[in-house]
């Protein structure tokens, strides 16, 4: 076996760096100097890759598909029809507005908070979501039933502190998201459309001010509360919550909670307040922005000039890979079979299963010997983790996509599209929980852990080449796979976050005072540590606002490194402990590392830093290896060296 047949790349490796100054730029350093960002794109990476590999096979499917003769086969029948309309350039050229005028029209209706409230209960009925956004929710305190969940919305700009905060570029991108609204206003037409865009950026900006920041949000606490629709109304009387609910199909729901029952209250207020005009203006917008990706070239074009501000990304990507991306979106499980069938057929399943079991085994063995917790609180934890699920690579049940869609009208396929998912999704409330109920489409890079249901999923998307293949050196499966997918969204059980819900899904506090306040310093160690890092030249990451997935970056990656070596134990023939040089132990936290090559551009790191969850992939390489106990003995690496620092970090 040579390093290359492990799984590892070694053209991605800069063997001049030190790993034990910079394992990011050892492990990544050469795909960073050599890689070039696609002008489609805002970072090129290791995810990426994997996308645009995924991206061709499926517009592969979609063009046989859209070629076929209609009538052989309904899944392709649908498929086809679907990427045909959205290829079919000329046919959105023409159709022009004509897909959003009914929504117009109803807006063009609002002539006092009444007929305001009518305008956003239908538009929400259609798949908008102006100032709030109702869907199903596991409650929190039972998670055995499932009821309505309100939560803020409404906003275009990517978080409330880009309408209210002046650091950095924001101010910029804030002036650019102004010109923005006002030449989409121009191009509908609109004589007015300095005053609309004004009154729709206004109405915007008195929102961002009353939404919860995304810090607080990482709070269950603060963002459940079980109101009810007695309790709504009583919260804010203004507006009609009874019609609201009835345009919803959901005339009869009375359990209901909110994400903040003081913003609703001033929501209500707001709508009564303001001028028709404005509430109109504001309402088109939102209309027009959550639809401009259906319209022709003009709106296309405008909407990509806020990509370009926010993230760097310099062209559009190709209108192939646009319609490819869209049918996963909107018929994800019909497109998933055929590349399951194609890339995830044999023993993957099972083999992606006895990865995840080992890796499950081993936090059980790292929770009953963890010096911090107590004895109260370790026998919950490892209750919860017994009744931890998972879900691998794909459904066992397919998902049915019972609606028409027509060859030539692809703005009307998309909104039958989220209509039909809106009301697969309200159906839930009131009914028995699904377990089964995926929340990723098979393709997708990525992965998810679910505190409700207690439930990791990882879709076949991210069980490929070069993160996870059954050639693959098992050190190097398990530092990817095992590690930085498997283990982290594991992890997510016992963040900041997901600890706060016991195993059955419940928000309960399952944890004694003295180990609470040990699992508090940790996690602050972790918030620290992170804060100091920087995404771009004077923006700092935000330690509170990744806490989560930095949490979930370190645990994952040590408690599969405890899997491999318990494993390898076991297994016969043992895997080879050294290939090309580079030791078993090498090879696991350089297979972790490699996961997260990346190349980005400037704007998207500092939108990134100022958004997301995530920490840049930098950090959730060095941020971790600087807390991994086996990672000198496997580099070498002194005592005192970056990588090794006095003080090193972590919760599991």
């Amino acid at each position: 076996m040579t390093l290359a047949q492990t799984g590892i790349v070694p053209e991605w490796i800069d063997r001049s760096a030190d790993p034990c100054t910079d394992f990011f730029a050892y492990a990544c350093g050469a795909f960073v100097a050599n890689s070039t960002i696609p002008p489609d794109e805002e970072s090129w990476s290791t995810g990426r890759m994997m996308e645009r590999d995924n991206e061709a096979f499926l517009r592969k499917v979609l063009e046989d598909a859209a070629a076929a003769p209609a009538g052989g086969d309904p899944v392709r029948d649908k498929l086809g029809a679907f990427y045909a309309s959205c290829t079919d350039e000329a046919a959105i050229e023409k159709a022009g507005i004509k897909p959003i005028q009914p929504y117009l029209d109803a807006i063009a209706r609002v002539t006092d908070a009444k007929s305001a409230a009518a305008a956003i209960s239908t538009l929400e009925a259609a798949g908008f979501t102006p100032m709030f956004d109702l869907g199903p929710q596991q409650d929190y305190a039972d998670a055995t039933r499932v009821i309505a969940a309100l939560d803020q919305a409404g906003l275009g700009l990517p978080d409330r502190k880009y309408y209210l905060d002046s650091k950095g570029r924001i101010p910029a991108v804030r002036d650019a998201y102004k010109a923005h609204v006002e030449r989409t206003f121009a191009l509908l037409g609109d004589a007015r459309a300095p005053a609309a865009a004004g009154n729709a950026y206004r109405i915007e900006e008195a929102l961002a001010k009353l939404h919860q920041d995304e810090v607080v949000r990482r709070d269950p606490h603060a963002i459940y509360h079980r109101i009810d629709r007695a309790g709504l109304i009583a919260k804010a009387p203004g507006f009609p919550w009874a019609d609201y609910l009835e345009a919803l199909g959901l005339g009869s729901v009375t359990a209901i909670t909110v994400n903040d029952p003081a913003y609703y209250t001033a929501v209500a207020k707001l709508v009564a307040s303001e001028q028709p005009q404005a509430l109109r203006d504001y309402l088109t917008w939102t209309v027009l922005r959550q639809s401009a990706s259906t319209l022709g070239k003009a709106w296309l074009d405008e909407a990509f000039t806020m990509d370009k501000v926010l993230r760097g990304t310099k062209e559009l990507p190709p209108r192939w890979r646009r319609c490819v991306r869209s049918a996963d979106r909107n018929l994800g499980e019909l497109l998933g079979q055929a590349y399951v069938a194609a890339k995830f057929a044999g023993d993957a399943k099972a083999r992606a299963t006895d990865l995840t079991k080992t890796v499950l085994a081993e936090m059980a063995t790292e929770l009953a010997g963890l010096a911090w917790m107590d004895a109260p609180t370790r026998a919950a934890a490892q209750e919860k983790l017994a009744k931890m699920t998972y879900l691998v690579g794909y459904p066992d049940k397919w998902r049915t996509y019972d609606f028409a869609i027509s060859r030539t009208d692809y703005a009307s396929n998309v909104r039958a599209a989220q209509q039909h998912e809106l009301a697969r999704q309200l159906a839930k409330i009131g009914k028995p929980v699904d377990r089964f109920d995926w929340q990723m489409s098979p393709p997708t890079v990525n992965a998810y852990y679910d505190p409700n249901l207690n439930e990791l999923v990882v879709p076949a998307g991210i069980l490929q080449p070069p993160c996870f293949a059954a050639t693959f050196h098992p050190a190097v499966n398990f530092g990817d796979t095992g590690g930085g997918t498997i283990g982290h969204e594991m992890t997510h059980g016992f963040d900041d976050e997901g600890s706060q819900f016991d195993g059955n899904g419940n928000l309960r506090d399952w944890w004694s005072k003295p180990t609470k306040e040990q699992f508090a310093a940790a996690v602050k160690c972790i918030e620290d540590q992170y804060s100091q890092y920087e995404a771009v030249p004077g923006v700092k990451l935000d330690g509170k606002l990744t806490a989560g997935e930095n949490i979930a970056d370190n645990g994952g990656v040590k408690i599969a490194y405890g899997a491999y070596h318990a494993w390898r134990e076991h297994v016969a023939p043992p895997p080879p402990r050294e290939v090309d040089g580079y030791s078993d132990d090498q090879l696991y936290y350089m297979s972790y590392a490699q996961s997260w090559c990346s190349k980005e551009t400037p704007e998207y790191l500092e939108t990134m830093a100022r958004t997301n969850p995530h920490s840049p992939p930098k950090w959730r390489v060095n941020g971790v290896i600087s807390n991994q106990s086996g990672f000198a003995a496997a580099f070498k690496c002194p005592a005192g060296a970056a990588m090794v620092p006095a003080k090193q970090c972590g919760v599991w």
